[in-house]
Formats: C-alpha cells, sequence, structure tokens
C-alpha cells in the first residue's frame, strides 16, 4: 500500500472532512467549500507540505492560514535560524505576518497525519461558526 492510501484511510477515519482525495500527487481533504487540508509528499526526496487553507482568510494572496514544510526559504533569514531548519510551521499572526517556528516534522507522512489532524479540530474550535 503506498504512502497516500494510508493516509487517505486516516484523515477519512478522523471523520472532520467531507471528502478525501488524490488530487495529482497531493492528497486534498475537504472541511467544507472554504477550507480544505493539503498533503503532499514526495518520497524520492522526502519533501513534504502540509498545509490548511482557508479561503475566508482576509490576506491577500496566500490563503494558507497554517502548515508545516521543509522548504528553505532561501529569503527568509528567521527560517535559517530555526534549529529545525529547514523542517518549520508556519502560521500567520493578527496582523498577518508570518511567524515561523521550531517544527518536530520530518516528513513521516504516515506517522506525522495525526499532529496535522489534531491541529485542524484545534483550529476549527477557534473558529467555530
Amino acid at each position: 500500500m503506498s504512502w497516500h492510501n494510508k493516509v487517505i484511510d486516516k484523515l477519512t477515519k478522523a471523520k472532520i472532512f467531507s471528502r478525501v482525495e488524490l488530487v495529482g500527487v497531493k492528497i486534498r481533504a475537504t472541511l467544507d467549500e472554504d477550507r480544505f487540508l493539503d498533503i503532499y509528499f514526495d518520497p524520492t526526496t522526502g519533501s513534504y507540505s502540509y498545509a490548511l487553507i482557508d479561503l475566508t482568510l482576509p490576506y491577500p494572496g496566500d490563503k494558507r492560514a497554517f502548515g508545516w514544510d521543509d522548504y528553505p526559504h532561501e529569503h527568509t533569514p528567521e527560517i535559517k535560524k530555526l534549529r529545525s531548519h529547514p523542517h518549520h510551521f508556519q502560521r500567520r499572526s493578527s496582523e498577518s505576518v508570518w511567524i515561523f517556528e521550531e517544527s518536530p516534522m520530518r516528513g513521516d507522512v504516515e506517522k506525522e497525519i495525526s499532529i496535522v489532524i489534531q491541529a485542524v479540530r484545534h483550529y476549527l474550535k477557534k473558529r467555530k461558526r
């Protein structure tokens, strides 16, 4: 069984997503018409990205509410200072500025998806509609 089948199974069993599907090379887990989780993983390089997208956010451009990835962001000096670099967690401040923090994630998608699901649940509780 490939990585995406196991992750799709875990996302489906979480019972918070209305739809979980493979879209190209990533998994998309839809919460509602405005919010979805994108999971990307390249098994050949180990590169990954877990991002919650919220189209209702007031910020122009990037509608990512938060996420984890291993992109090095060469032109973002605060990421290079993290002990976990290039692995990092990013979220928006209340002023819409990106905040970069240490990350325990390393691209072990099958294990880390539980942390991602927990973070999505927390986000939903905070932004109850």
